[in-house]
């Protein structure tokens, strides 16, 4: 976790009526395209986990203020594309972003408005989508519907095993065989999920050699 999240969640969690607002922000910016890149999601979870865990935050309270954020976030980038339009102003902004533009037109244009709740597990490409989804000229209630619904989910999933974790730190602590074996199985999930992602990136790999003569421009344009 960034040093940087550790040392504001600290000040936030001395002063409790600010909790909220840091996590709104940082789900927020998380949300917007380039500012998204900077700002580990992931350590944001962690650290929102533990405060729900010590009581300085109700864990409703967390994500509504988390699901909020993201919400928010993804329609200001969404009216933002709405705003830009057109495949130049695509190339001006994310000319040096091209494998993860044209991996978002594919997916915006294979699932629509499922993608922008799936886009929500995409890591880097996360950002892209609801920009592009403006650029296309998604139906604006489509997309808030999909945005508005996806968001809690997102927030619940990343945030309860942080404060599960965090909630049963000390159990484990206390507690050496079940910490060991808790390490040996999280090793075992790691080595099957790399073993999983590898044969999806190679499933991929076939796959896109039979994409559809659309799907090939899409993914042409987006790197052009």
């Amino acid at each position: 976790m960034d040093a940087w999240i550790t040392d504001l969640f600290k000040v936030a969690a001395d002063h409790a009526g600010f909790v909220g607002a840091v996590l709104f922000a940082m789900t927020l910016l998380e949300a917007l395209v380039f500012v998204g890149l900077l700002i580990p999601i992931l350590g944001v979870m962690l650290a929102a986990g533990a405060l729900v865990a010590q009581g300085a935050l109700h864990p409703v309270e967390a994500i509504l203020w988390c699901s909020a954020g993201a919400a928010v976030g993804d329609a200001l980038s969404y009216l933002m594309g709405r705003g830009l339009g057109g495949r130049r102003a695509s190339r001006l902004l994310f000319g040096g972003k091209r494998r993860l533009l044209a991996r978002a037109k594919l997916m915006t244009r294979r699932h629509g408005v499922l993608a922008i709740a799936a886009a929500r597990y995409l890591g880097p490409a996360r950002p892209f989508i609801p920009i592009l989804a403006g650029m296309s000229r998604t139906r604006g209630w489509r997309f808030q519907v999909a945005n508005v619904l996806s968001a809690p989910i997102w927030v619940i999933s990343l945030l309860a095993p942080s404060y599960l974790a965090a909630r049963n730190l000390q159990m484990f602590g206390n507690n050496p065989a079940l910490t060991s074996g808790l390490a040996l199985g999280a090793l075992l999930l790691i080595g099957a999920g790399a073993l999983w992602l590898k044969q999806t990136r190679r499933t991929g790999a076939i796959a896109s050699s039979r994409l559809s003569p659309q799907d090939a421009a899409t993914m042409s344009a987006g790197a052009s």
